[in-house]
Parts: structure tokens; C-alpha cells; sequence
């Protein structure tokens, strides 16, 4: 163990090393260094596949959001450099140890646009304000991402959400009923985050960005 755990220390100091003599934003920013307690060996190899994941996504001249349950918070980041951070109030999920690669988003949120009078002439663009403030987004490899806020911040978009959940869990418990088949399960993350913030994830939100999961060890709070 203790052999392993040094090999997995080893690593980690390799893939963290380009960026310590990188110019650009990655080595000015100390807070964009990982917080990883080196004494735990999971924690240690899942922060060097964090590592080796961005280092393909940092590449690219691309947004790309790290969802890190570690520090319980939403990371968008370009070219390696933490562009904002959106705290996650709580988080539940299903299926995670299969969340272990890069994941594109499908589709981005509806937005809700806000009713107006006709004889208010030409209808403005499209704000943070028309942003959901509940919403599901999926991913190729299959894997989804709840977003909700809590019942205290916005207790009807908590009901909305809790609605759709339930009916979920119903039409898969009949499914399971009606054909004895059990229905096909991908991982499943769920976000308690403040109104603003998801809508700013929902409007930072494009198709095909890239995101990844920095799982933890600890139970959600």
C-alpha cells in the first residue's frame, strides 16, 4: 500500500509539473492547484486523473467545467486557467465510479423567455435573467446532470424538480413491472445550487462542452 501510495505521489508531481513552469495563467493562479490530502491513496489517483484529463482539455482553446465534489463547487476553466467558480450547496448521485472520463454536453438548458407587451416593439435579447433555474442536462457518454435549488432559495423550481424526479422513479418501477427488464442505468449527478448560480451555469452552458467529474470519497453532506 505504501509502495503504491508513493508511485501514485510520484505521478501526480509529474503531471503537476508542466504547469508549475508554465508562464501563462495556471502558474500564477495558486488556487487553481488541487487540494489533494496525499495520505489517501484514492484521493491521490483520482486527482492525477483529474490532472491527466485536463491536461487534453487545457489543449484546446475550449470552456470546459470541472464539477469537483471535493471542494463542493462548479469550476470553468480555459487553457488551464479557473475563469469562475460556482459553489454546490449539496449534491447526491448514482453510478459514480463510472463517471471516470471527459463527458459532452448534448444540448444546453431552454431558456425561459420573459412575456412582454406586443405593443412593447421589438423584444430584447436574450439575458441571465431567461435562464432556468432547474434543469437537466445530458451528456454523451450517457450521463446526467441535475440542477435544482433548494427549497429555502426557490421553493417551486424545488417542486418542479422533485416532481420530475418522482415520475421518473415511477414510469421505471412500472417499466420494471410490465417486462420483468431492468431499465438501463448511466451515472446521475444532482446539484443543489442557488438560483443565480445555476443560471450562470445554464448560460455558460454550450453543446459539446466538456466536463469532468471530480469524484470523492466522502459521503455527500
Amino acid at each position: 500500500m505504501l509502495r503504491r501510495s508513493a508511485s501514485l505521489a510520484r505521478l501526480l508531481v509529474l503531471l503537476v509539473s508542466p504547469f508549475i513552469f508554465i508562464p501563462p495563467a495556471w502558474a500564477a493562479e495558486t488556487e487553481n492547484v488541487l487540494a489533494v490530502d496525499i495520505t489517501d491513496p484514492a484521493a491521490l489517483q483520482e486527482a492525477t486523473r483529474i490532472l491527466a484529463e485536463e491536461v487534453k482539455l487545457a489543449a484546446r482553446p475550449q470552456t470546459y467545467i470541472i464539477v469537483d465534489l471535493v471542494d463542493r463547487a462548479l469550476v470553468i476553466k480555459g487553457r488551464g486557467a479557473e475563469l469562475h467558480r460556482l459553489p454546490i450547496q449539496q449534491w447526491s448521485g448514482l453510478r459514480l465510479a463510472e463517471a471516470s472520463t471527459a463527458f459532452r454536453v448534448q444540448a444546453r438548458p431552454p431558456v425561459t423567455r420573459r412575456k412582454i407587451e406586443p405593443a412593447a416593439g421589438e423584444q430584447p435579447p436574450v439575458s441571465l435573467d431567461d435562464m432556468p433555474t432547474d434543469f437537466t442536462l445530458t451528456f454523451a457518454p450517457s450521463f446526467s446532470l441535475a440542477v435544482h435549488p433548494s427549497a429555502s432559495d426557490d421553493f417551486w423550481g424545488w417542486l418542479r424538480f422533485t416532481a420530475r424526479e418522482w415520475w421518473v422513479w415511477v414510469r421505471d418501477w412500472i417499466h420494471r413491472l410490465a417486462t420483468g427488464e431492468e431499465v438501463p442505468t448511466h451515472p446521475v449527478l444532482r446539484l443543489t445550487l442557488t438560483p443565480h448560480h445555476a443560471q450562470s451555469l445554464a448560460w455558460t452552458v454550450t453543446e459539446g462542452m466538456p466536463f469532468l467529474v471530480r469524484r470523492t470519497s466522502s459521503p455527500p453532506k
